[in-house]
């Protein structure tokens, strides 16, 4: 069953991405990425990224994006391992899947400052998190980025306490913070 239901999930994800081929653009996975950090004992810094697998802006200015847990990218990869298995149990929930749209007038003339409110489903929950970007748009592109971090807090999504213990007991039980610094620069090419 979990095999039918990740083969049912790729095939939307492929027929999805030719959608938005067929009428918009596209996103690069290899020039696009979300960079976060995980914070212990309240000063130290970990950075991390993971890569976007696949997505796609329409013309009209709708736009989806998945993210595969799984490319967590820390530097070490025992700590990709726990975030992955402790921490967002990414067996159970394999992607982060984001959507909204922008207005089309965005998506032509020069780079524009703006808000954009997406839908963001994590570990089974939805929350609408209000993300400030720079649109830039070019013939044959359109590049997105953050222009501020972002703070995403894993509790707002019911991750729970206990999957936080369960990482902090794998390092000697120091304090880790649920809120995470997010920054990202998505590549979106027709």
């Amino acid at each position: 069953m979990k095999k039918l239901l990740t083969t049912i999930g790729l095939l939307c994800t492929v027929i999805s991405a030719q959608s938005f081929a067929e009428s918009g653009y596209t996103l690069d996975p290899k020039l696009s990425n979300v960079t976060f950090a995980t914070i212990k004992k309240q000063f130290v810094v970990e950075p991390a990224s993971i890569k976007p697998s696949s997505g796609g802006l329409t013309e009209d200015g709708k736009f989806s994006i998945v993210l595969d847990l799984k490319s967590i990218s820390t530097g070490v990869s025992i700590r990709d391992q726990r975030l992955n298995e402790l921490y967002f149990e990414s067996m159970n929930f394999p992607e982060v899947k984001i959507s909204g749209s922008v207005e089309p007038s965005l998506l032509t003339g020069e780079p524009q400052n703006t808000t954009i409110a997406a839908e963001v489903t994590l570990h089974g929950v939805t929350k609408t998190i209000d993300f400030p970007v720079i649109v830039v748009p070019s013939d044959g592109f359109v590049m997105v980025n953050s222009t501020s971090t972002i703070i995403v807090n894993g509790a707002d999504f019911g991750i729970s306490t206990d999957n936080l213990n369960k990482l902090s007991a794998t390092v000697g039980g120091l304090a880790l913070s649920d809120k995470v610094p997010l920054n990202f620069n998505l590549m979106f090419d027709k």
